[in-house]
């Protein structure tokens, strides 16, 4: 009935590294444990008894309160020892107190053990009573009572009591809430996906109906994991019963891949016999005609469930020892990041001022980077690509200098009218490629709504020449604005055709250093939630710092903005560049061989005709006065048009976007600099960077944890 075998080692050492992790309570951390759950009276700590030759006290309100962790070790010499782990995330002072607790001896009487456990019980903090003086103290405690047993007899393995589930309270000792902490207790230890539940169920109900093998089949739905623990079988009487009971050890029947085991607990009145006593007892009950047949599937009895259960605990804990050690390496790495977050104690001037120096410079490290497309060797780029600046911003511009190009001119110039096949998918690219580029709306950013133009502006088509052909148009304005000049015209006309054919460029201006802005200031924002994650100094160094300034820095570039459209529109038509020259002649040029074609055409692939310079005269010279100077405004306005189209994008690009917002020294991207941190005042820094006490609780917890993590990393290298 009992398998002698007995764990090597190899397998102690390994077991005691899990039982010093978990007096470690790494928060988090799943360890391979034995788990015992089970409804009141259901004969758990029978078992428990039996198992680990600990006699548990039996008085109300003692051992059932919190998790118990019994641990059997094989030592020489015989010992017990009795301390409290501190439940996670327990107050400095709490840990310190009930560290404190500690019992040890090389046995320990039952009335020892009685006032162990109350001893216990009062420094968790358990009620013990009904008395109005304990009415300020819990019924239940998170904090575990850790019991280890020596002695050369043990089998090596630990496993953890947790308090029996209950439905009715029992006021004033029980209340409603701890009926669910003891359940949400139960779960939590069941959830633990290394965890090798023990489901404790009394012989004499019916197991199908047991609560606690459902929660253990939403713990555990595969049945993996779960071996059941019958008691009480002496309180089975129907044959009927019995042999279901039966078959569920001998595997018929069995959801359970670990099965079931059988117990005989003591008798409720036993209170003398000696546990060599029980185990004779209950050796001599197996081998009544009735249980005889389950003798040979080493499931039956203490002892078979004891070898059964240290086998267990030895091969879960081999097997998961190396994911233990994935998941505190994980957990280790993601705390130390997230106290390097949390950068330096910051509690006077000079750690405050360093901490938001070292964030500036972090920030204008990157956004050089961005600026100058440097994108290798930095994963902020990778993990968001919307910061790579200089990308978008170029694409942005050449956007706008496409569209100033197609669409920018209020009538076309040419007798094409309509919108080409070519000008269809240009457009349509464009709006495309503008919804990728400016994620980020103002819905965003509302700070930026008195600033930039709400709405996104669509450009209309020009008008074509077959629905207002310019050179009647031109031919109107002279009419009704010439002067005494003879032959030629006034700079004032040019002026006046000039801003009419450029009417869109406010609209185009305005929209295009919007989005730009809108970028910059997206850019900015996740730039700065990046380098500094603590997100309640971010906002502060948003609102208090960043905020005023960058808005100046926006409205000076599109107050830029404005201001190059003035001299462009505003002012007489001028030009140094000789291309202006160069255009209009082509254009003259082409205006004579146009007639020429029109007065003798040829079929191609002719040879061309003569032409005699008389007729030559006559094409320049058949016509009359208005004819010829709307000929020379439409050429001079068209060339110059060009000239300062081209001259005009370049200028919006490269002041008003690339200096007054990207790379000027009142650029909104170095606002936040070492600079202007070393320029606050002492106030300023204390608001933005000094450590409340909500960071100095997250700073020591951070710490503790990191702590804890270094020492279960340096257990687990042993």
């Amino acid at each position: 009935m009992t398998n002698t075998s007995r764990p090597n080692l190899t397998n102690q050492a390994l077991l005691d590294k899990i039982d010093k992790l978990r007096e470690l309570n790494v928060r988090d951390l799943e360890l391979p444990q034995l788990v015992v759950v089970g409804d009141q009276s259901s004969g758990k700590s029978s078992v428990l008894e039996s198992l680990t030759g600990f006699a548990f006290p039996q008085g109300a309100g003692l051992c059932t309160r919190y998790a118990t962790q019994i641990s059997c070790r094989r030592r020489p010499e015989q010992s017990v020892s009795v301390s409290i782990i501190p439940r996670p995330n327990a107050d400095p002072e709490l840990v310190e107190r009930l560290r404190k607790f500690h019992v040890e001896g090389d046995t320990v009487t039952a009335d020892v053990l009685e006032e162990c456990f109350s001893e216990a019980n009062r420094h968790m903090g358990i009620r013990m009573s009904s008395d109005a003086g304990d009415s300020q103290l819990q019924a239940f405690s998170e904090d575990i009572l850790k019991i280890e047993i020596n002695g050369p007899d043990q089998e090596h393995f630990t496993v953890i009591d947790v308090p029996g589930i209950f439905r009715v309270p029992n006021p004033p000792l029980t209340t409603d809430s701890d009926v669910t902490l003891v359940r949400n207790m139960v779960e939590s230890y069941m959830r633990n996906s290394r965890t090798i539940i023990l489901a404790v169920l009394p012989c004499n109900v019916d197991i199908s109906t047991q609560e606690i093998l459902k929660m253990a089949e939403v713990a555990d739905p595969e049945g993996v994991r779960t071996m059941g623990v019958l008691t009480k079988p002496d309180l089975v009487l129907e044959t009927a019963t019995r042999d279901t009971i039966k078959e569920l050890v001998l595997g018929g029947r069995n959801r359970l891949r670990l099965g079931y085991c059988m117990v005989k607990n003591r008798g409720a009145d036993d209170r003398a016999s000696t546990l060599t006593d029980r185990l004779e007892q209950e050796k001599r009950f197996f081998s009544k005609p009735e249980w005889r047949s389950l003798l040979t599937t080493e499931r039956c009895g203490v002892g078979s469930l004891k070898t059964r259960l240290s086998n267990l605990l030895t091969n879960i804990t081999k097997r998961e020892l190396p994911n233990v050690r994935s998941d505190v390496l994980g957990q280790l790495a993601a705390f130390r990041e997230q106290l390097d977050g949390l950068g330096p104690a910051r509690t006077d001037e000079t750690s405050q001022r360093t901490y938001l120096g070292n964030l500036s410079t972090k920030f204008q490290t990157i956004t050089q980077n961005a600026l100058n497309g440097s994108y290798d060797g930095n994963h902020v780029f990778t993990a968001q690509p919307s910061l790579k600046l200089i990308t978008a911003v170029t694409k942005m511009n050449e956007a706008f200098s496409n569209e100033f190009w197609h669409k920018g001119h209020k009538r076309t110039t040419s007798s094409t009218s309509g919108v080409n096949e070519e000008e269809k998918a240009y457009e349509l690219g464009k709006r495309e490629e503008d919804a990728a580029l400016v994620q980020a709306t103002l819905e965003d950013y509302p700070e930026l709504c008195d600033i930039v133009e709400m709405e996104d502006y669509e450009c209309p088509e020009p008008i074509a020449s077959d629905e207002d052909p310019i050179a009647k148009h031109i031919e109107r304005v002279y009419q009704e604005n010439r002067g005494p000049e003879l032959g030629t015209f006034s700079g004032t006309i040019l002026a006046m055709i000039f801003k009419e054919q450029s009417e869109k460029w406010p609209q185009l201006v305005q929209a295009h250093v919007s989005k730009s802005i809108i970028l910059v200031h997206d850019y900015i924002a996740k730039l700065l939630a990046h380098v500094c994650p603590d997100k309640e100094i971010c906002d502060l160094l948003w609102d208090h710092l960043i905020m005023d300034a960058v808005r100046k820095a926006y409205v000076r570039a599109m107050k830029q903005a404005q201001f190059l459209l003035r001299i462009e529109r505003e002012g007489k038509p001028s030009t140094y560049n000789h291309y202006f020259s160069s255009e209009v002649q082509k254009k003259r040029l082409a205006r004579l061989d146009a007639d020429i074609e029109e007065k003798f055409p040829h079929e191609d692939g002719a040879e061309p005709q003569l032409v005699s310079t008389t007729n030559l005269r006559n094409l320049v010279i058949d016509k009359d006065n208005v004819q010829q100077v709307r000929e020379d405004i439409l050429d001079v306005l068209t060339s110059y048009y060009k000239v300062s189209r081209k001259r005009f994008v370049d200028v919006i690009c490269r002041q008003a976007i690339g200096h007054f917002l990207l790379e000027g020294e009142e650029s909104p991207l170095r606002v936040f600099s070492p600079e202007m941190v070393f320029g606050l005042g002492v106030e300023q820094l204390e608001l933005i960077a000094g450590e409340d006490a909500g960071t100095r609780e997250r700073r020591s917890m951070l710490e503790s944890e990191v702590r804890s993590l270094e020492a279960a990393m340096k257990l687990l290298r042993i």
